[in-house]
């Protein structure tokens, strides 16, 4: 009898450790892979910032000496942007809205832990604008 009882404990404590090693390992997978998302998110917030600034130092020259208003060389400028974020290994976009220059750019993320239960790539996408402005001792003009 005392024998029977023993046996029943350990098999208990076999089955405790193996569910809270399952959600253990569910738990650290989960923070790596959505810290990895994360991460993911803002490289691409950073390179959508720093494509929408190339962007946005494509200034049409001979607008400016001729009226001395700045304007953004636009399709010098998509290219500028579309040009950064493929060197990043992005995808993106950039388009005009009003008088703001918008780059959307398109990353990948592919998780370690979750890929296991079929959750594959992840796209995230961020989105910076740039606006040319001409100012003149701390007074925009």
């Amino acid at each position: 009898m005392a024998r029977r009882i023993r046996d029943e404990r350990g098999a208990a404590v076999t089955v405790w450790v193996v569910l809270v090693a399952a959600a253990l390992t569910t738990i650290v997978g989960l923070a790596v892979d959505l810290s990895g998302r994360v991460t993911t998110l803002r490289l691409a917030s950073d390179v959508a910032a720093q494509a929408a600034r190339a962007a946005g130092q494509q200034l049409d020259a001979d607008t400016y000496t001729d009226t001395g208003s700045l304007e953004i060389a636009t399709a010098r400028a998509k290219r500028a942007a579309i040009a950064y974020t493929q060197a990043a290994g992005m995808t993106g976009t950039a388009r005009i809205d009003g008088p703001d220059l918008v780059v959307d750019v398109t990353a990948s993320y592919e998780p370690v832990f979750l890929s296991a239960i079929g959750i594959g790539t992840q796209q995230v996408t961020a989105t910076a604008s740039v606006r040319a402005v001409r100012a003149l001792e701390g007074t925009q003009r």
